[in-house]
């Protein structure tokens, strides 16, 4: 399946200019509409809207898969600048999740993610240059996150997720979140 990826999006490269920065940059410029479209879709709780927010949001999301896969595929081929793409790569990542968060209000669950992805998003921008790439508990905590927002998204619109499903959930994504927190702090003290 990798394989698969690594060739569409070499095509995609190859016929049309594709770059893994111009999928990153995909990410920060569709998190302010996909946040007003979240905030839509949790005021009007319709099935239709739920449905398209959530599509739009995963065809987002797989942007950093497939950029991470095309800057492996494209530095194969010739010099790829790892470090300031896997620097802007982790930026996205927090500019999508902060936004992303805004719409489901104030309380203290989203304050602590939007809290940790602000202290990581400083420590990405201030990091040497060799430790700009994510670490294993960033990814994780990535993945957790990106699926943090549609199961928000279908417990307020639609309540078929039990509610203790989602409190553990978010709990456990706030547990790895700061886990990624100290995890890049220590690494970047060595």
């Amino acid at each position: 399946m990798k394989e698969i990826l690594e060739k569409f999006v070499l095509y995609l490269h190859k016929h049309y200019g594709l770059t893994p920065n111009f999928l990153t940059y995909t990410r920060i410029f569709s998190a302010p509409w996909l946040a007003l479209l979240i905030s839509e879709t949790i005021r009007d709780k319709s099935l239709k809207l739920t449905i398209v927010t959530i599509v739009l949001y995963v065809l987002v999301v797989i942007t950093d898969f497939l950029d991470g896969i095309l800057a492996r595929a494209i530095s194969k081929e010739k010099s790829h600048d790892h470090q300031q793409g896997g620097m802007l790569d982790r930026i996205s990542d927090k500019i999508l999740i902060i936004f992303l968060l805004i719409p489901f209000g104030f309380n203290l669950f989203t304050f602590l993610i939007i809290l940790a992805e602000s202290i990581l998003a400083f420590q990405a921008i201030h990091s040497p240059s060799h430790k700009k790439q994510a670490s294993q508990a960033g990814k994780i905590k990535m993945f957790l996150q990106a699926f943090l927002i549609p199961v928000l998204i279908l417990q307020i619109t639609t309540n078929l997720l039990p509610d203790m499903f989602v409190y553990v959930y978010m709990i456990v994504t706030i547990i790895a979140t700061y886990t990624s927190v100290y995890s890049h702090y220590f690494n970047s003290e060595k």
